[in-house]
């Protein structure tokens, strides 16, 4: 008996863990991102960091897929990060919308470094000459249905990454 119980509440656990996730992404975040609660944001930063960026990396840069693995080198450590990010490709350019500004550490790394590696669509693409541009810079390439979706997110910057020439399979690129 008492081992029923205590499947039972590891089963409630999971599902209550998955229905916050649910919640936390489709009503918390763009209340938190709209009212720019820095208590709120860096908490949400912090889940996203150590339990749902883990997770994403597992489809992140797969075919048919808006995540994309971000490869980058620390500016100071020279260490090798990955993060996912969700990208539009736009010609012979990425859009990465900022979600969280553009003070992280990411995104200064990258821009330190003039370029970084994007993993898209099962391709790994070399990228040169990053640049912060404003929503309404990024207008023109994004869809309506994504404009209303940062627009209702607060998201006013985005990544631009011109895609250099060198183009490999991502598989054979890690």
């Amino acid at each position: 008996m008492t081992n029923d119980v205590a499947l039972r509440r590891r089963v409630a656990r999971v599902i209550g863990f998955i229905l916050l996730g649910f919640l936390i992404s489709r009503a918390i975040y763009p209340i938190v991102w709209r009212l720019q609660w820095q208590p709120a944001i860096d908490a949400l930063r912090w889940f996203n960091k150590k339990v749902q960026n883990p997770v994403t990396l597992r489809v992140a840069g797969k075919k048919n897929r808006d995540l994309a693995a971000l490869h980058h080198t620390g500016r100071r450590s020279g260490r090798e990060y990955v993060v996912p990010v969700l990208v539009q490709r736009t010609g012979q350019s990425f859009l990465i919308p900022l979600s969280y500004g553009t003070k992280v550490d990411w995104l200064r790394n990258v821009l330190a470094s003039g370029g970084c590696a994007i993993d898209h669509d099962s391709v790994r693409y070399d990228t040169v000459a990053p640049a912060i541009v404003s929503m309404p810079e990024a207008a023109p390439d994004l869809t309506s249905r994504r404009m209303r979706v940062f627009g209702l997110l607060g998201i006013e910057s985005f990544l631009r990454l011109d895609i250099s020439h060198s183009e490999m399979p991502a598989e054979q690129a890690t």
